[in-house]
């Protein structure tokens, strides 16, 4: 890092946000924390000070967002509305409708860097071995995937003179304090079923939290690095086998997970989905058309364009990292259980 900047980070009160604002601050940026919720996280409201504001904002409310991007040099804009289920509408308000105002504002206001976290998930679904920036690319089905694309298109339209853009595509991020993804199938391990499709010999693209975080400050850093996507992953090939037993393994499950035939899922996850989309779910149903079709078939990519732009290494692999998630994930259910989790 040349100089110390002042960086924004959106999302801070999610898993990436919160993970993403401490490191700054450790490293010694100023940051302005940005969070939706009530109340932002105790990780990060513990670090508020002179150097570390806490900015609450709806990034629809255009004079927040002008107050919010007002003397930063930098921006990491992680918040999204990261699901497999819900109407387009509200994806693209929330994922792309968002990012180009605060783009735009950020821009206006004189910021120079702005790194876009996207998803591997805008390749789409497909077989992917060693996939790369460069495909192949499959039809975007969900509206996850359709808006992450349009708004990382967006992002590296905007690169320019004075306005670096970047966009930074993680592959299946996990991590003490993953409430969205880890914690919620440790659950299920636990307390219901949980397992894989068919013979369990199709790839996942783990990340851990802390080599995506170090992935994302690098995309920040690199000045030379500029208007291109990047994706970011542990390399390994991991067989979804492997990595739920794994998972069983590291909260100590004495059980074995459970083994669905592909055949069998697509056509649960057909009725499920058309059975909640008539009852109007707000909530996805168990199985849905987008976990099956990730799942199902080989998604691994590369990350030698990382290494070579941005020198990444990732540092933890997937038997170690679910190890420190379980720990976290069981700590946290004691304290709950016991009724002293804040």
């Amino acid at each position: 890092m040349a100089t110390r900047r002042t960086v924004l980070v959106t999302g801070a009160s999610g898993f990436l946000g919160t993970h993403l604002a401490r490191a700054l601050r450790a490293r010694g940026d100023r940051v302005r924390a940005a969070y939706r919720r009530p109340e932002p996280p105790r990780e990060i409201a513990a670090l508020a000070s002179d150097d570390f504001e806490l900015f609450r904002v709806d990034l629809q409310d255009a004079e927040r967002v002008a107050g919010l991007v007002d003397g930063i040099d930098a921006v990491i804009h992680a918040a999204a509305l990261t699901s497999d289920w819900g109407p387009y509408d509200r994806f693209r308000v929330q994922n792309y409708d968002a990012t180009v105002a605060l783009l735009e504002a950020a821009r206006n206001a004189g910021a120079r860097e702005f790194v876009y976290v996207s998803s591997a998930v805008v390749n789409g679904f497909g077989v992917h071995v060693d996939s790369t920036e460069e495909g192949p690319y499959y039809p975007l089905r969900h509206p996850y995937q359709k808006t992450k694309r349009l708004a990382e298109d967006h992002v590296l339209a905007h690169d320019g003179p004075g306005f670096r853009t970047v966009a930074v595509r993680p592959g299946n991020v996990y991590g003490p304090g993953d409430h969205t993804s880890t914690y919620p199938m440790f659950t299920a391990i636990l307390d219901g079923v949980f397992g894989y499709l068919g013979s369990g010999r199709a790839y996942t693209c783990p990340l851990y939290i802390d080599d995506l975080v170090a992935g994302v400050l690098a995309a920040l850093d690199r000045q030379e690095v500029r208007g291109e996507p990047i994706l970011l992953t542990d390399g390994e090939k991991v067989p979804w086998k492997d990595y739920v037993e794994a998972m069983y393994d590291a909260v100590g499950s004495n059980r074995r997970p459970l083994r669905l035939p592909t055949p069998l899922a697509w056509a649960a996850a057909v009725a499920m989905t058309t059975a909640a989309r008539v009852a109007r779910a707000r909530t996805a149903p168990a199985l849905t058309l987008y976990r099956v079709e990730q799942a199902s078939r080989h998604y691994h990519f590369s990350n030698e364009k990382a290494q070579r732009l941005l020198d990444f290494q990732p540092r933890v692999f997937f038997r170690e990292g679910l190890g420190l998630t379980a720990e976290a994930f069981l700590a946290e259910r004691t304290r709950r259980t016991a009724g002293t989790d804040p």
